[in-house]
């Protein structure tokens, strides 16, 4: 017995230690001339006024959000919360995670419109247990297990109360389960599975504000439509096609205009014409750029470096991107009254949301449209920005680049042996500042 009491005296004090379409006819629809003009406000709960808006604009078209409209356009609309607050570093980056929760989540809704596979279940179980007096057996049949243990909890007792636990603390703790007169369980769990391939999901409109209470909310409206979906096989297989002249643009130098403070609220990608009738899709990226107490051109440098990087992954989820969401809610609720006329109630509710993008690889060539800085409206954070574009001609071009380096120009003289000795090297030494290029009228 005494051993027993050690036992549990080293347990109690060591545990007191211690988240289908043509390409030649998608010009002539009004699906891609919605994305050129992408503009994004600056209000209070961004989720609810685009939502409002959005709602009023496509009214007018005959159109709706979140189902599948005539001319085989759906519009949805995410949201999400920065994890950094307004005037906090890190904010921006935040930004752009809260851009890409908000996005996943629209494409998400999108997918549930084709159909999402539910599995539920729930249940109850009641119980009723009504006695009286005490049974006369219960003492008679109380073995020594049960008469020893007494004595151990007896012994409990002066070792908790040796480690300082007080004397109502115990009586709690050696206080018996009261047994339920009567009791109501309740419990249900739902899971949603949605999966597939989204093509061609452009940015119609963003909405983006502080709401206070460090709470910047970023909100999201995308748009499908077949046309798009056209578009995103057009990169993905390289095909060639001319669109009419009718639909001409100068969308590169409305992007080359743009002031900073425009370019600050653009995201994701945009898709427009240049002035040869070629479709175009522009992609849009940006870093905070922290201050720092010497080099700051490497801040600088780096950050534009992850910016493009960003702009052209933003091209490259416009034309395909694997998805796999999944809901999860679980409720509880357990009601109890007993003996003694106490009650007890119970309730839980759990709820998960994740969704994840598959891995995929893409070979795409891109172009850079612009390189630039400015400051966040809200923070004042500095920004390095990027812009970059996908044409189906700048396609083409690297295509045939691609293969001039894949060439050897060396390989008949490495087969007929002439190969040279490299010199050896010498360390470098100081010279001036040399910049090259082209004269400024070649530009």
């Amino acid at each position: 017995m005494k051993k027993l009491f050690t036992a549990v005296l080293s347990l109690l004090m060591t545990a007191g230690m211690i988240m289908a379409q043509n390409p030649a006819d998608l010009a002539k629809s009004e699906a891609v001339q919605e994305t050129q003009n992408v503009v994004t406000d600056y209000q209070e709960y961004p989720v609810e006024t685009l939502n409002n808006e959005m709602m009023r604009i496509l009214s007018k078209k005959g159109k709706s959000l979140g189902v599948v409209n005539d001319d085989g356009t759906i519009y949805v609309i995410g949201s999400a919360t920065t994890g950094r607050p307004s005037n906090m570093s890190g904010f921006v980056n935040s930004r752009n995670i809260a851009y890409n929760i908000a996005e996943l989540e629209a494409k998400m809704n999108l997918l549930r419109i084709s159909g999402e596979e539910i599995k539920s279940g729930r249940g109850y179980s009641m119980l009723e247990n009504i006695q009286e007096g005490e049974d006369p057996d219960a003492k008679r049949k109380a073995t020594m297990l049960q008469k020893a243990g007494k004595i151990v909890d007896k012994s409990l007792d002066k070792a908790l109360s040796y480690l300082g636990v007080s004397e109502d603390e115990i009586a709690k703790m050696n206080q018996a389960q009261k047994e339920a007169m009567y009791e109501q369980k309740f419990n249900q769990n739902i899971t949603s599975l949605v999966a597939g391939m989204v093509r061609g999901c452009a940015v119609v409109r963003i909405a983006e504000g502080d709401n206070g209470g460090d709470d910047y909310q970023v909100a999201v409206c995308m748009k499908y439509s077949p046309e798009f979906q056209s578009l995103a096989t057009v990169i993905r297989s390289n095909s060639q096609y001319q669109l009419p002249v009718g639909k001409v643009k100068n969308s590169r130098e409305k992007i080359v205009n743009m002031t900073p403070e425009q370019l600050v609220g653009r995201m994701g990608v945009s898709v427009s014409f240049n002035t040869e009738g070629q479709m175009v899709v522009y992609g849009f990226g940006m870093r905070e750029v922290r201050a720092t107490g010497s080099r700051q051109s490497a801040a600088f440098s780096r950050a534009y470096s992850q910016a493009r990087l960003q702009a052209v992954n933003n091209i490259k989820n416009f034309v395909a991107e694997d998805l796999v969401a999944i809901e999860k809610q679980e409720e509880i609720e357990k009601v109890s009254d007993f003996e003694d006329g106490t009650s007890n109630y119970f309730y839980r509710s759990e709820w998960e949301q994740s969704v994840q993008a598959k891995s995929t690889t893409l070979n795409i060539a891109t172009e850079q449209v612009r390189q630039w800085r400015g400051k966040h409206p809200v923070s004042g954070q500095d920004i390095a920005g990027f812009v970059v574009a996908w044409t189906p001609a700048n396609a083409e071009t690297a295509k045939q680049l691609k293969e001039q380096f894949t060439d050897d120009p060396q390989k008949d003289e490495k087969q007929q042996g002439q190969t040279e000795a490299a010199p050896e090297r010498k360390q470098t030494t100081k010279s001036k500042t040399v910049i090259s290029g082209e004269e400024e009228e070649d530009i």
